[in-house]
C-alpha cells in the first residue's frame, strides 16, 4: 500500500460497518482511532487507492450515505433543517492517481445535493480536473470528447 484513501468517521459502529464493507469487496481496510483537536473520538478507515473503479465507486457510495445520511443525523447540534459543520468535502481522484479532497463550504455542499447526488458531483468534479489537468482548446462545439452523464 504506498498510497492511502482514508474515510473519517466520528462514530465507531459506522466505521467499523464501513471497513467490514470494504473487506466484503476484497479491499483491506484498517481502522484507526485518534481524538480531535476539539477532544472528539475520531475513527479513520485507511485502504489502498489502486482499487478497480467498480470498487472505488461502491466504497464512495457507502460513505457518501454513511456520512450525509446517518453520521449527519448523530452529529451533536444538528435539527430537522439538516447538518452543523465547520467542512466537507469530496474526494476526486487525478490524472496521476492521487487522490484529493475538494473543500466546499457547508451551506454550498447542500445547495448542491439538493439537486445532484453524490455520485454526479463526483464526477462533475473529475471532469473539472481532468480539463485542469489536460486543457482543451477551442469551441466546445467542435470537441469529439464531450463528458457523458
Amino acid at each position: 500500500m504506498d498510497e492511502l484513501m482514508e474515510y473519517v468517521f466520528f462514530d465507531l459502529s459506522l466505521a467499523e460497518r464501513f471497513k467490514a464493507y470494504c473487506e466484503s469487496l476484497e479491499v483491506a481496510a484498517t481502522l484507526k482511532s485518534d481524538v480531535t483537536y476539539s477532544d472528539i473520538p475520531e475513527f479513520t478507515v485507511s485502504i489502498a487507492d489502486d482499487l478497480a473503479e467498480a470498487q472505488t465507486e461502491k466504497i464512495e457510495e457507502l460513505y457518501a450515505e454513511l456520512l450525509f445520511g446517518e453520521q449527519a443525523s448523530m452529529i451533536e447540534g444538528n435539527d430537522e433543517q439538516g447538518a452543523v459543520a465547520d467542512a466537507c468535502g469530496v474526494q476526486v481522484q487525478l490524472a496521476s492517481g492521487i487522490y484529493t479532497t475538494v473543500a466546499i463550504h457547508p451551506e454550498t455542499m447542500n445547495k448542491i445535493l439538493s439537486v445532484l447526488s453524490i455520485g454526479e458531483l463526483q464526477t462533475f468534479l473529475s471532469q473539472v480536473a481532468e480539463d485542469i489537468e489536460n486543457p482543451k482548446t477551442g469551441p466546445i462545439c467542435s470537441r469529439e470528447d464531450l463528458p457523458t452523464t
